[in-house]
């Protein structure tokens, strides 16, 4: 099965343009200090400048781009005994190893989407959080996002234990 991570690719590009959007957007309405970081109840606990909170945000999609598009680099150039897969051998042998690299590069890419999608969804409650007095974070949608995010990471393990768990015959 030949695995294609130009769909994948193309909407993380998306992403990363509404996020732009978005941090444009908060960055013009936020006050110079804002809260980002809540305790149980939704109040806020944590405070941090825009600046920070800016290039806490560079960070954050630094490590979506090594999650969705570096791994599976270091995956193909790195030595298999490098590699923590279950039948490694049989994955990576030369008639398999594009094709499983391939796969790693496609779901990773998905796995990238997620995690800035869910990233967004939280920066946007952060957002609105900061809007309201006294400033309070919606639990309820921050709760239905990381059960989103949380299935998605569940099914794509799962999906992946599927591909590499067993060994063809």
């Amino acid at each position: 099965m030949k695995s294609d991570s130009r769909l994948p690719g193309a909407l993380f590009v998306v992403l990363v343009f509404l996020g732009f959007l978005q941090t444009r957007h908060t960055a013009m309405t936020l006050p110079p200090v804002v809260a980002v970081h809540f305790v149980k109840g939704g109040a806020p606990n944590g405070w941090q400048t825009q600046s920070q909170m800016f290039v806490l945000g560079l960070i954050l999609l630094g490590v979506c781009v090594l999650v969705g598009f570096g791994i599976p680099r270091i995956l193909a150039a790195i030595p298999v005994a490098l590699i923590n897969l279950p039948n490694k051998t049989y994955w990576f042998a030369p008639e398999r190893r594009e094709e499983t690299i391939g796969f790693f590069k496609t779901w990773f890419a998905w796995f990238a989407c997620a995690l800035l999608a869910f990233l967004i969804v939280v920066n946007q409650l952060v957002y609105e959080a900061n809007l309201t007095q006294p400033k309070h974070l919606n639990t309820a949608q921050f709760t239905l996002a990381m059960f989103a995010f949380l299935t998605f990471v569940a099914i794509w393990s799962v999906r992946m234990i599927l591909r590499f768990g067993r060994q063809p015959d």
